[in-house]
């Protein structure tokens, strides 16, 4: 490379010793410099031509800061144009070789030279202003760029913390870190003055990292001593991606002080996504897939916040304070929509800036889900903040409470309906977390207040809507859907609608909605079709009034003396409805028939077609008794399906004799008494039976068999050997026997064996017999019981003493008799196995924060993992409180490279387990092998089961 400045002699019109500063350069891309005065070196703290020449890599455009560089570019290029080969007043802001930040601002000209062609003859002024951005002296720039590390070791940078608000609550849910820079030479230094110089100088990833561990360090303290924690957001700059690897930044900083990753946030501005980095992509996506809540700051304030949403998946979005600040009707409208939308997208909600009490009912109105402003307090240092939430007479949210309310808010949406949302304590207490201005109107309209209400529900002796409407709340979380009912308030019919929203931690969220529909022109309407249907209610037992729009089924009249159906309205997909009908009460062979009569895409056109304007179908349904009746339903179109209105259909439904088939079919249908019987036995016997053909592949099993070993139909089996399968635990011995079955006409009988169900080991006793045809053997049947299963009726359904009560699995007790087995296998029948221990790390809080179910939840939905993972010819045990142990055979070199990498993608799976029913939680694991073979060298210990175990322990303690 040619560091070498050119001499002066071949540019025309060019003095040696200009006093400002002065460059040459080529006018084509990619503009190479050939000559940069004195002056030029001296701005740039460089010695020397050569090593100016080094920090700009030989080209003029590097004069500007990346940020301004393309920008700069365009604006010379356009002036170049316009203006005959000159430009000036081009402004950008450049680095010095030391990392100094200096504004200039740039002019020159095209000039033609015998020597070089075109070039552009350039001169470089400093200015003290940048453009765009705020005043910042030139000295404090060199100060802040100069002293950041003496900063952060003297903790002259201090974390502030400013309060997150719970809006249906008004309790602390979070805290926003953010740097402050108090310095004992030039005093407090605002966000504003030095977080841009650290951007411009690329160095923003050092406080980050500093405010991140000084998150972590305060969090564990308080973990440690016991005090009350919540979750802490930080922010990361669009800079930090490139500088440094964020996540592995993120992570090593949380592990270091094991903090869950639910107690931290990370926010980006919609400025640092707006870019759509690949690298910023991926390390987001990281993030949250880890378990990290992603936050969208500054949402609305840049000009492609729908992209971000598009591009990016978050968790939660900041409200921009510019909303607030103009609080116009128009920026209130933008509120409401944002909201909306996020909800919509299931993003969560928080809006920044809150300053009034205005503010914040407003907010609480929409729906928005967390606040934050100088109304609940400005960021001051930890003590500070956490004295003015004591002094507020504000709580902290308990961890296990946060999806709870983030659910609620979500379920508030901006509606001309009534909405309230109710919270029903363990206790029983009912009290509202929510109630629209709608639902409030028609309160007051039927002469209650929010408070009348909550009294009437908590009185002691509650009074007969109140006893209802707690009836409904048991009815809709047994039946998983809304349910409806009315009653009379002077003179009024008043509809009551709940929905379950979720329930945990033993409340229950419920969502209600309140129509006086005696005011109601709609249902005046349907006052009057009531009247005029009233003589069908002596006819038909079952009428129901169907909306094919809103997918609902409300029944009309039901007559209940025969049958046992729903008899609220139903709400969801018609398809699934019918379905859930069909198997409920219709008979098996008729089901079929039943779903294409009331099919809901194609009833309407069929009424039309019909020259009765009606149809009519005959099915059996099941009555109190077991037994299946004949019904008739007829089903007619009340609107005529007019495009306007909504589809309604009527259908009513009555008893009737078995109706007349045509003729020479009746027969034909029924098949005889010996196949009815021989299907019965298959569907319904408990016991566990199976038939073979000669080659020991099986033809058919009961269900009872199906669902003992887990499958859904006997085409997973059919055609298939028990070595197929790989479920016993000595196939051998198994084949060996049926072998005798078969082919000497031997009868197997309490034969003990062991094979493998859903990673346990159970104890079978097997009978088995051959099957003849015209004298010959052409197959054999079997029958077997499981040990444990009869040891627990036997002692009058006690829990098996083998048996983990929480997943199911093996216990310990369990584990080590199956490892006793795996090991006589090994030193008698040499079959190699190996033993995989897995113990979770946990995040220690678990338990305290959301109590023992949740705990139980976890355990059982890890064992889930494992049962999936391993497949059916390992044995699984739950041997302590959070250890796991995994048996599993090998029969080769690469059977033990396959259980080594089993036991890693079982730790990668555990591990991204980050929520349980919704609830955050951080789960880590660590694993040990052994292989028994391994240890064969060993005369005494080599083959003891005690050892193995012992060895995989030690290696699980130590990490090995």
């Amino acid at each position: 490379m040619d560091y070498e400045r050119k001499d002066l002699s071949g540019f025309p019109g060019i003095a040696e010793n200009l006093p400002c500063c002065f460059y040459i350069a080529r006018a084509e891309k990619p503009y190479e410099l050939l000559y940069a005065n004195d002056e030029m070196m001296r701005v740039y703290d460089c010695h020397s031509y050569e090593e100016l020449y080094r920090h700009i890599e030989g080209n003029a455009p590097n004069f500007i800061a990346l940020d301004d560089r393309a920008r700069v570019e365009q604006e010379v290029s356009h002036a170049l144009l316009e203006r005959h080969g000159r430009f000036s007043h081009i402004q950008g802001h450049l680095f010095t070789r030391t990392s100094r930040i200096r504004y200039a601002d740039f002019a020159g000209h095209l000039v033609h030279t015998q020597a070089y062609g075109d070039v552009l003859y350039c001169t470089l002024q400093e200015i003290d202003v940048p453009q765009p951005g705020q005043v910042i002296d030139r000295d404090i720039r060199d100060y802040i760029v100069g002293h950041l590390q003496e900063a952060i070791d003297n903790h002259w940078i201090q974390v502030y913390y400013q309060p997150v608000i719970r809006t249906l609550t008004g309790e602390l849910c979070g805290m926003e870190a953010l740097a402050r820079w108090v310095d004992p030479q030039i005093g407090f230094l605002s966000p504003a003055s030095f977080i841009p110089v650290l951007e411009q100088v690329r160095l923003i990833h050092q406080l980050d990292a500093y405010v991140l561990e000084e998150v972590c360090r305060t969090l564990r303290q308080r973990f440690n001593h016991d005090l009350p924690v919540t979750p802490v957001s930080f922010n990361l700059s669009r800079y930090d991606f490139s500088a440094v690897d964020i996540f592995s930044l993120v992570e090593k900083t949380r592990v270091k002080y094991q903090i869950p990753r639910d107690y931290l946030h990370v926010e980006i501005t919609e400025s640092a996504l707006a870019e759509n980095d690949d690298v910023v992509h991926r390390a987001v996506d990281r993030l949250r897939n880890e378990g990290y809540e992603i936050w969208l700051d500054d949402f609305g304030s840049g000009y492609s916040s729908l992209n971000i949403l598009k591009d990016y998946t978050v968790d939660l979005i900041k409200l921009d304070m510019g909303f607030l600040r103009s609080f116009t009707e128009k920026s209130r409208d933008i509120i409401c929509s944002v909201i909306d939308m996020a909800k919509e997208l299931g993003i969560k909600t928080l809006a920044e800036g809150v300053e009034t009490q205005e503010h914040a009912e407003f907010l609480a109105s929409i729906g928005c889900g967390r606040q934050q402003g100088y109304l609940y307090g400005k960021p001051q240092p930890l003590v500070g903040t956490l004295a003015h939430i004591e002094a507020d007479a504000r709580r902290t949210e308990p961890r296990k409470w946060c999806h709870y309310y983030d659910t609620a808010s979500m379920a508030i949406r901006q509606t001309d309906r009534t909405s309230a949302l109710f919270d029903l304590h363990k206790d029983g207490y009912l009290h509202f977390l929510y109630v629209n201005k709608p639902y409030r109107q028609q309160l007051h309209a039927l002469s209650y207040s929010c408070q009348d209400v909550e009294d009437m529900f908590n009185r002691p002796k509650p009074s007969d809507l109140a006893h209802t409407f707690r009836e409904f709340i048991d009815q809709s979380r047994q039946s998983g859907r809304p349910e409806s009912f009315c009653y009379v308030e002077n003179g009024d019919y008043v509809n009551i609608r709940l929905r379950i929203v979720c329930e945990m931690n033993q409340h229950v969220l419920i969502h209600s909605e309140l129509e006086n529909i005696s005011k109601s022109a709609a249902n005046l309407q349907r006052g009057k079709l009531d009247d005029n249907l009233r003589y069908l209610y002596t006819m038909f037992e079952y009428i129901n009034l169907v909306d094919l729009k809103n997918h609902k089924v409300e029944p009309l009249y039901v007559h209940d003396s025969l049958f046992q159906l729903e008899q609220a309205a139903q709400t969801g997909d018609l398809h699934d409805i019918l379905l859930s009908v069909s198997r409920a009460y219709i008979y098996e062979e008729d089901q079929e028939g039943y779903m294409a009569f009331f099919n809901p895409d194609t009833i309407v056109a069929r009424i039309q077609k019909s020259p009765y304007g009606r149809l009519e179908h005959c099915f059996r349904m099941r009555d109190k008794q077991g037994n299946y009746v004949w019904q008739e339903c007829v089903v007619i179109l009340l609107n005529n399906g007019r495009e306007k209105e909504a589809p309604l259909l009527l259908t009513a439904t009555k008893s009737i004799h078995a109706p007349i088939a045509p003729s020479g079919s009746h027969e034909a249908h029924h098949p005889s008494l010996d196949a009815l019987l021989w299907q019965s036995f298959v569907h319904h016997t408990k016991f566990c039976y199976f038939w073979k053909d000669r080659e020991r592949r099986f033809l058919g099993a009961t269900d009872a068999f199906l669902k003992f070993y887990g499958f859904r139909t006997d085409q997973e089996i059919l055609g298939k050997t028990d070595e197929d399968m790989n479920w016993h635990l000595d196939n051998n011995s198994y084949r060996l026997d049926e072998i005798e079955v078969i082919q000497k006409g031997r009868v197997i009988e309490n034969v003990a064996g062991d094979c493998i169900i859903h990673g346990v080991l159970r104890h079978i006793t097997c009978y088995k017999w051959p099957l003849y045809r015209d004298g010959v053997i052409i197959g054999l049947m079997g029958i077997f019981f499981e040990a444990d299963d009869m040891y627990r009726k036997l002692h009058q359904n006690l829990p098996s003493p083998y048996e983990d009560p929480i997943t199911g699995l093996h216990n310990r007790q369990g584990f080590l008799g199956d490892l006793l087995q795996y090991q006589e296998a090994y030193a008698i029948d040499n079959q190699p196995y190996t033993l995989i221990l897995l113990e979770s790390r946990f995040d220690e809080r678990i338990q305290r924060s959301y109590g023992s179910p949740l705990l139980r939840a976890l355990i059982r939905k890890e064992a889930s993992i494992l049962r999936d993972l391993v497949g059916k010819d390992s044995v699984i045990a739950r041997v302590q409180h959070a250890m796991f142990a995994i048996l599993r055979r090998e029969n080769s070199q690469k059977d033990a490279m396959d259980s080594e990498l089993l036991a890693h993608t079982i730790q990668s799976h555990l591990q991204s387990i980050h929520q349980i029913d919704g609830n955050p939680v951080t789960v880590n694991f660590q694993y040990s092998i052994v292989h028994a073979a391994d240890l064969a060298h060993h005369k005494t210990t080599g083959r003891n089961a005690s050892y193995i175990y012992r060895l995989a322990l030690e290696r699980l303690r130590h990490g090995h």
